[in-house]
């Protein structure tokens, strides 16, 4: 299964601005595979600073987010 960053529908797309912050944080929702939750993807650009999480106990438990070089993000299937 090919799950990630660029397959996944978006559900949220937004800055946010945490406090004292002077760059945004972005702040990205993912419709995760089973259409029940979401994925959430954060990525601090003044920083490089990557973060990728699932919302779902049913997807939480069959995989895992892997995130690389990059902003980028993908499943992969738990053995």
């Amino acid at each position: 299964m090919e799950y990630n960053d660029r397959t996944a529908k978006v559900i949220l797309d937004e800055d946010r601005y945490p406090d004292g912050a002077n760059c945004p944080t972005r702040h990205i929702e993912y419709l995760c595979p089973c259409g029940k939750g979401k994925i959430i993807n954060e990525r601090v650009m003044g920083f490089g600073e990557n973060y990728a999480w699932i919302e779902c106990k049913k997807c939480a438990k069959k995989y895992e987010v892997v995130t690389g070089c990059g902003y980028f993000w993908e499943l992969e299937e738990i053995d």
